[in-house]
């Protein structure tokens, strides 16, 4: 038996959570990962005064996110506000997308590929079962919610550079670039320098993974307590090419301008050449910057490990296997020689 959360190898045949996903998810109360329903159930289990808290996913378009809250150490579907909530995704209903029953599995695997071997701060999710034993369902713990209620102020950064569909049209959240977020965390954030490179960290593991779902609603700012801004925890990172023809793999230019290097002039596709010009633009030393892209090409052994240990089916787990491998040869190529 394997822990949801993490993976980790319990003892037992009984599913349950290792103790350090229980306090992170849970505050170290003991919850069943078994749902008390199954995926066919749940269209009548969200009766009317719970559709106001169904929301949309770009990713299909079709697939929702249903709030829970932990009460007596039972998840619940609510739309009561209080600490320890949740949203839960199961797997969307669609013909538009491919594999959608294990979009779940997708979604919770590159949460904990970005965690455990990459060292990204993500929000806490885990793999819960439906009552039938299939298919999953993904669950995330709201970071903005603290645990006695208190809500931190968030804002994402189609709100933070004004983009809605009012005023951009339908596909509002596509129309930023990491170079625009950049020099906003610099602007809002008073330890920036750490957020910048977190932040781009965090884009070239995106690309590593086919992230086409990063968009501007998916990287956001939050208050603390103390009225400090900071980078949120990453959140709704998965492999859309799995799923969809995602393209470069990024839902968003990595410049402000029609810039292109002349590698991508050439190649059609991100390389080398071009993160290490993002992260000349937005003011990071380009030593660091080069030890961020040999850092997030390299990790193969620990990476395909989690990989195995992880609940993708075997088909999937090597078409994963094959799109990071691509992308690897892709951040390590340099058309101006620029890796030294």
């Amino acid at each position: 038996m394997s822990c949801p959360g993490c993976y980790r190898l319990l003892r037992g045949n009984a599913p349950r959570f290792c103790p350090a996903c229980s306090q992170q998810l849970f505050d170290g109360q003991t919850v069943s990962p078994v749902l008390p329903f199954t995926a066919r159930d749940l269209p009548s289990v969200l009766r009317e005064d719970l559709l106001r808290v169904i929301k949309r996913m770009s990713v299909s378009g079709f697939q929702f996110k249903a709030s829970m809250r932990l009460e007596n150490a039972t998840l619940t579907l609510s739309a009561e506000r209080g600490g320890h909530e949740y949203l839960l995704k199961p797997p969307p209903r669609s013909f538009q997308i491919n594999l959608t029953p294990a979009l779940p599995a997708n979604e919770h695997f590159t949460m904990q590929l970005a965690r455990q071997v990459f060292k990204l701060r993500v929000a806490a999710c885990a793999l819960l079962r439906f009552a039938d034993g299939e298919p999953a369902a993904y669950l995330t713990r709201r970071f903005d919610v603290l645990p006695g209620g208190e809500r931190l102020l968030q804002e994402d950064f189609a709100q933070l550079t004004g983009r809605s569909q009012a005023t951009h049209g339908d596909d509002f959240k596509m129309t930023g670039s990491h170079e625009e977020i950049a020099l906003l965390i610099r602007q809002h954030v008073r330890a920036a320098q750490p957020a910048v490179d977190e932040f781009f960290r965090l884009t070239i593991f995106n690309y590593l993974v086919s992230n086409g779902d990063a968009h501007l609603k998916n990287f956001s700012l939050y208050r603390q307590p103390d009225g400090e801004y900071t980078l949120t925890p990453a959140y709704d990172l998965l492999n859309t090419s799995l799923h969809v023809n995602d393209g470069n793999g990024l839902a968003l230019d990595l410049f402000a301008d029609d810039h292109e290097t002349p590698s991508f002039a050439a190649n059609a596709f991100l390389a080398y050449d071009d993160f290490l010009e993002l992260g000349r633009r937005i003011g990071l030393p380009l030593s660091r910057v080069r030890r961020v892209l040999a850092d997030v090409a390299g990790h193969e052994a620990a990476t395909a490990e989690l990989l195995r240990r992880s609940f993708l089916p075997a088909d999937l787990q090597a078409r994963y296997a094959a799109s990071l491998a691509s992308r690897r040869e892709r951040l390590r190529y340099s058309a101006a020689g620029n890796r030294k």
